[in-house]
């Protein structure tokens, strides 16, 4: 058996954490009785992957009359210590039973040989329901004595819907109770600040606690428990978990590190909206990993306005515990990054105080923040490499770039191909958009002399000649509005010498790119750009470029 760190002073009263080991135990729902045997496959998949528990499930195997067989079986021939869990409805189970049912089942458990290591029980239920309260704690005190191998308590309280009121009286009243080993509270994370009270709740524990949250916003309770001294996390089997947002063992160990995390790990994120298509935290925790830099970068979606933005960043970096060192800031929050650092009164370094937006956001050795916009060398750097490909030196200047578009990425692409002596173009279909980028940057960029920043129709591509031309718009983009479109008119003539680069990662190869490589003209996807853009946020926040090995695949 697993040796579960928590010493007890004669049958059970007082329990003390002494372990700076956070478990992962994986949740397997075990409906009926013939489902036993997968149930134990799937956990000892499980172990092979690095799991250290196994909570089996049995909710509605426990309403079944020939149930106690099968939970013997599942406690004797478990390859891991386990938690038997009969969840009610009421906290987001299955068990519509009576209270005989369930303590019949842990009956069941109780008597395998070697017992469970625990028993889930509600805290509504542990205290509305004597018999149910007492049989818990009945069978702990029974299994203890003279026992190595003990059933011990876990007092649990679940919440699906959002932030209980009471959390931390609730909280105050599972460590209060001398009769269970372990505290341990559920909720769904309303926004990730959600993930910073669970973390003071961990650090202010007077037992060994489980605290983590639900949900897309509450991954980074799951992953950072072994930080803060949570006693575990749950992951899950299979496609289906047992609480919205649990990640599989696999994916705890081999993608998030979960071993090597501790007090001193540094937290990222990037934060946009929305967030879930990302591949930023992929990217970075490779690089993370490969370099020996013991950081994890989350995606934390943000509402799309300027309160939810500066709430979230302001209490990220501000709760010291977290360490929280730098934000990868994408769509719509480019701009909010700008105004966020200047109140903060960081340092707007020159890319991101021209373009107008930033982001990246760091913190500089003396605690000040940074905010930066490497969008712009991300392009450069990209279109330098495509043009090495295609037989040049990689030289901008002089060259004449037409860039598509007139938001945030046409603003940072025309600063970087600019400011390294390009002829630009900006061109869109709202000519007047396309012009008032255009004035913004020949009054920003003066000092590039080669500079030729013009409004230009849509239109006009087709009868002008470029070197480069540059997809900054979302036409062609997976999910949007106009995926299988292509940006550019018909009439647009390619040949081998042109250069096109779509800014467009997904799908790797848009109608834009399609149609230019089946005319002769050297491509780049947005992949490349978005690699080499993060490239230099990883330099910003650790001062070393990435091992470019570790680069996932697009």
């Amino acid at each position: 058996m697993l040796a579960m760190c928590v010493a007890y002073e004669d049958s059970l009263p007082s329990v003390t954490y002494s372990c700076g080991v956070t478990f992962i135990a994986v949740a397997i729902p075990v409906a009926r009785t013939d489902a036993v045997s997968r149930a134990l496959e799937s956990a000892q998949t499980a172990k092979s992957h690095g799991a250290d528990l196994v909570e089996w499930r049995v909710d509605t195997l426990a309403e079944d009359p020939h149930a106690s067989a099968a939970i013997v079986r599942l406690v004797q021939e478990s390859p891991l210590p386990c938690i038997v869990t009969v969840r009610d409805q009421s906290e987001g189970g299955a068990f519509s039973g009576s209270d005989d049912e369930r303590i019949a089942a842990w009956r069941a458990a109780s008597s395998a040989v070697p017992p469970p290591a625990y028993i889930d029980i509600e805290l509504s239920t542990y205290h509305a329901r004597a018999p149910m309260g007492d049989s818990a704690r009945e069978i702990a005190r029974i299994s203890s004595i003279g026992k190595l191998d003990a059933t011990r308590v876990i007092l649990s309280f679940h919440d699906f819907r959002g932030r209980p009121p009471g959390l931390s009286s609730r909280v105050a009243e599972m460590w209060s109770d001398p009769g269970s080993a372990i505290a341990k509270v559920v909720w769904t994370a309303r926004t990730v600040r959600d993930n910073i009270e669970a973390f003071e709740l961990l650090a202010s524990r007077a037992k060994p606690t489980i605290a983590l949250c639900m949900g897309e916003h509450g991954l980074m309770s799951r992953v950072l428990a072994p930080k803060f001294g949570g006693f575990l996390t749950y992951a899950r089997a299979d496609a289906h978990g047992t609480a919205p947002g649990q990640p599989t063992v696999e994916e705890l160990v081999r993608d998030w590190g979960f071993r090597l995390i501790n007090k001193s790990t540094k937290v990222f994120g990037v934060v946009a909206y929305p967030v879930s298509h990302s591949r930023s935290p992929e990217i970075h925790n490779r690089w993370f990993r490969a370099a020996n830099f013991n950081g994890r970068l989350f995606a934390i979606g943000v509402a799309p306005s300027w309160e939810p933005f500066k709430a979230t960043l302001a209490e990220l970096f501000g709760h010291a515990p977290l360490d929280f060192c730098g934000a990868a800031v994408s769509m719509p929050h480019k701009e909010n990054a700008i105004r966020f650092v200047k109140e903060s009164g960081g340092v707007i370094e020159e890319s991101a105080q021209r373009i107008g937006a930033a982001n990246t956001i760091g913190k500089s050795s003396d605690g000040r923040l940074f905010a930066r916009n490497t969008d712009a060398d991300g392009v450069v750097e990209a279109l330098a490499n495509a043009m090495r490909r295609a037989g040049g030196d990689g030289n901008l200047r002089g060259k004449r770039i037409a860039i598509l578009g007139a938001g945030g990425a046409a603003r940072a692409a025309a600063f970087g191909v600019a400011s390294r002596g390009a002829s630009v173009v900006i061109t869109n279909r709202t000519a007047s958009k396309a012009k008032r980028i255009a004035e913004e940057f020949a009054v920003a960029s003066g000092e590039a002399p080669a500079l030729d920043v013009n409004a230009k129709a849509l239109s006009a591509l087709s009868k002008e000649r470029f070197d480069v031309i540059i997809n900054c718009t979302s036409v062609g983009m997976d999910g949007g509005p106009a995926a299988d479109q292509n940006p550019l008119p018909a009439e647009v003539v390619f040949d081998e010498r042109v250069v096109v680069m779509d800014a467009v990662y997904s799908p790797a190869k848009t109608a834009l790119l399609i149609h230019a490589e089946q005319r002769g003209a050297k491509c780049v996807g947005g992949w490349e750009m978005l690699v080499a853009q993060a490239a230099h946020q990883f330099e910003a926040w650790t001062g070393k470029r990435p091992p470019t090995d570790a680069t996932p695949s697009r």
